[in-house]
């Protein structure tokens, strides 16, 4: 009998741990992941969204996020991750919640790290313009909802300066 139970705690307290839950086991969750043992973490942001959690971080001070669902019993499990070389990098993540079928549920992240020298950027998608404005030498994460479109979406960055200068305009 207590064997039984000891093989019961610890499996359902093992179900726990590695999960999207809190901010401790969202990081045990990232290190348990081939792409980012052995790395340290930093929690950027957490981002609810629904039955979906989103969490920004540093992966050796690189940015990167992972993606959360919550499952039936109210636990937020891993779905997806990924990560960036760049001080100043964007993710587009599909959400599943509220997915119609001609149209895209898409957030745009973009995680600015302590390394970033970039203060401005203009995010264009189709017909639709959006201003980011980053802190310098702070990491920091920015979402940004894209707008409901049919399948095809394009994108455009300009990058500025300070002074409101263009550094750089990719398409």
């Amino acid at each position: 009998m207590i064997v039984v139970f000891f093989v019961v705690f610890n499996f359902i307290n093992s179900s726990f741990y590695i999960n999207g839950n809190d901010e401790e086991s969202i990081i045990q969750t990232i290190q348990s992941l081939n792409l980012f043992e052995d790395s340290s973490i930093e929690i950027v942001e957490i981002k609810d969204i629904g039955e979906e959690r989103l969490v920004a971080f540093l992966s050796n001070n690189l940015p990167a996020y992972i993606h959360f669902n919550k499952d039936k019993f109210g636990n937020y499990k891993w779905s997806s991750a990924e990560k960036k070389e760049e001080p100043l990098s964007h993710f587009l993540i599909s959400l599943s919640n509220g997915l119609e079928e001609d149209y895209h549920n898409l957030l745009f992240l973009t995680i600015a790290t302590i390394d970033n020298e970039i203060p401005k950027m203009e995010l264009g998608v189709n017909q639709h313009v959006f201003l980011e404005e980053f802190v310098l030498n702070k990491n920091s994460a920015t979402w940004t909802e894209m707008p409901k479109e049919e399948k095809h979406l394009t994108y455009s960055y300009k990058y500025y300066d300070r002074n409101g200068k263009l550094i750089e305009n990719k398409d």
